[in-house]
């Protein structure tokens, strides 16, 4: 290995330990040993320096390492970056064209259930959402549009798969993520409402209160919340409700019912301010 061009260090071989490592932390255990996720391309490495995070780790295209000037100075004093040729770069992208900057960051650190804001306003539960791009996407929409905090129970996918983190946008770094929430985990908090999304038989959201505090459960469009709810309707009042659609359409995937109600909760919470104001 030899200097190049902008400090970073030439990078000649695919045996180059950065380059294993980037390529090993597409494996759930490694991520979860070594506290990393994977950004690829500069407008999540740019929502991780927004945050304060540096990466620990920048592989950088040779060919266009020119193009990110600002971003190269931003992480000036990152100990471990690297020019690598755009052969290289395509084996440890997951995308179909390699981007310009892949970094490794580090995960956000672990934070309980019982650290968090409660009564959440709202806080967003995922039951068995196992697709990793769903996942990303209810991130995202979760700290658009008001969330305090989202939480994934069993059966649900990794947050920082390089999926999930590709669809959430930047937004791994601006939302608290609990992992590992039960629902018998939930049934330990007083006071706790639920509102839970079933694809068929609920009051449609404008009917439900969905401007005070609570927690919106979201499952699996196979399975749904399932037992879950079985669990929590046992301790706590369990308000279940369903998007209305045009007949003959197909069920909408939980990522795109969850933007929905997120966005229901924020008019009725905004309503309910004007109203309070006036």
């Amino acid at each position: 290995m030899h200097p190049a061009a902008g400090g970073l260090r030439a990078v000649t071989s695919a045996r180059n330990p950065a380059l294993k490592l980037a390529r090993a932390l597409e494996a759930k255990k490694v991520r979860r040993e070594r506290r990393l996720l994977v950004a690829e391309g500069e407008d999540l490495l740019t929502a991780a320096l927004d945050h304060g995070v540096q990466p620990q780790v920048l592989l950088v295209d040779e060919t266009r390492a020119g193009e990110i000037g600002d971003l190269l100075r931003r992480t000036a004093g990152v100990a471990e970056r690297y020019a690598v040729p755009p052969s290289l770069m395509a084996g440890v992208s997951t995308l179909a064209a390699h981007p310009r900057v892949v970094a490794l960051i580090p995960q956000p650190p672990h934070r309980s259930f019982g650290a968090v804001a409660f009564p959440p306003a709202p806080g967003v539960w995922l039951a068995g959402v196992a697709d990793p791009g769903n996942v990303g996407t209810l991130v995202r929409s979760a700290a658009a549009l008001g969330a305090d905090w989202l939480a994934l129970g069993p059966g649900s996918a990794d947050p920082f798969h390089p999926r999930a983190v590709r669809g959430a946008m930047g937004a791994t770094f601006a939302l608290p993520l609990l992992e590992g929430v039960r629902a018998e985990d939930l049934a330990t908090r007083e006071g706790l409402r639920i509102v839970a999304a079933v694809a068929h038989g609920g009051v449609p959201p404008w009917e439900a209160d969905l401007a005070s505090p609570l927690v919106l459960a979201l499952g699996a469009e196979r399975g749904g919340l399932d037992t879950a709810l079985d669990t929590l309707a046992a301790r706590f009042p369990v308000v279940r409700v369903t998007i209305p659609q045009a007949a003959g359409t197909e069920s909408l995937n939980v990522a795109a019912a969850g933007a929905a109600l997120l966005a229901e909760a924020l008019r009725q919470r905004h309503a309910r301010g004007a109203g309070a104001s006036s």
